[in-house]
């Protein structure tokens, strides 16, 4: 029952999500909606443009996805000669890497982050645990980016770090979308691991001998993965629009960066309707985005019906 209950609301999250995508997307842009005749009143004026504006709207809406229909396509982009599909082939694998480097460290070196604020909560160290997760939590991530620009420009060999042409070029972007969802997991492990401190189960196992290191793995760990599981999606929410940011700031040849590029971000104006921003790709690289949540989201469900199945 409680199984039905999450797919249902995953079901309207994802609708909801695609709704607000396409309004989003799809809103009228630019100052005017056609020829307006002047001679019309104040109130007659407001609500011809009012009407206007929806009929705009609809129509934008109406005709992408009449496209979509016909052509069996997100429809073409700036390139005369690139599709939406080869742009998202192109460009949503290098940033799917950051991604899931960035998701995977943010969850291991999160949750031993939070042990370690846990353990040293009353003790001198607690300014280098809880005292360093506030801190990077309360700075603004593009903050962080300046820094780590600042260090590389002066300090280190900037052009080979942040450069599109080597290999490695996804590390330090990587990198640098881990570091506020790695002080989230820490902050979520240490409270958690905190609200079960004390309990019953807990003296017990000290009175059996056990070490706090033991004690951490065998018992409240357990029971702390299951908050950690609960926030699979948000972690992965928050990497990705981590990731949105770190790409446009570093110039990484990502979706986040194209997509900056598919919304208008490097053109002077930005006209009526969607004539001069590239809304199929710009819905494209958001059902992708969509798509990966709901694929971590689908993969806590399962996790958590199996930890519920074995009594955890």
């Amino acid at each position: 029952m409680e199984l039905k209950k999450e797919s249902i609301k995953l079901s309207v999250s994802v609708i909801l999500a695609l709704i607000f995508t396409i309004l989003l997307i799809f809103f009228p842009r630019g100052g005017y909606y056609g020829e307006i005749p002047m001679s019309l009143e104040d109130g007659a004026f407001q609500g011809f443009q009012l009407s206007l504006f929806f009929e705009v709207y609809k129509s934008n809406i109406v005709q992408f996805f009449q496209h979509i229909w016909e052509h069996q396509s997100l429809g073409g982009t700036m390139f005369s000669q690139t599709s939406v599909e080869k742009e998202l082939i192109r460009y949503y694998p290098k940033s799917l890497l950051i991604i899931m480097i960035g998701f995977v460290v943010s969850i291991i070196f999160g949750v031993l982050k939070g042990i370690f604020d846990y353990r040293n909560t009353y003790t001198k160290k607690n300014l280098l645990g809880n005292g360093t997760t506030w801190l990077f939590q309360s700075i603004p991530d593009f903050f962080v980016v300046i820094i780590a620009f600042y260090l590389a420009f002066y300090y280190l060999p900037m052009g080979m770090i942040f450069s599109n042409k080597n290999w490695y070029s996804f590390a330090a972007p990587a990198l640098l979308v881990s570091i506020y969802p790695t002080m989230y997991v820490a902050r979520m492990t240490c409270v958690s691991l905190l609200n079960q401190d004390g309990q019953d189960y807990i003296r017990t196992a000290f009175a059996k001998g056990f070490k706090a290191r033991q004690v951490i793995n065998r018992h409240i760990m357990r029971n702390s993965a299951l908050d950690l599981i609960a926030h699979l999606p948000t972690i992965m929410m928050v990497v990705i629009s981590n990731m949105l940011m770190v790409e446009y700031l570093t110039g990484y040849a990502g979706a986040g960066n194209r997509m900056f590029v598919a919304l208008g971000g490097r053109q002077n104006t930005v006209g009526f309707g969607t004539s001069d921003i590239e809304a199929g790709l710009v819905f494209g690289f958001a059902l992708c985005f969509i798509a990966t949540v709901l694929v971590v989201h689908i993969v806590k469900m399962i996790m958590l019906t199996k930890l519920s199945q074995k009594g955890a």
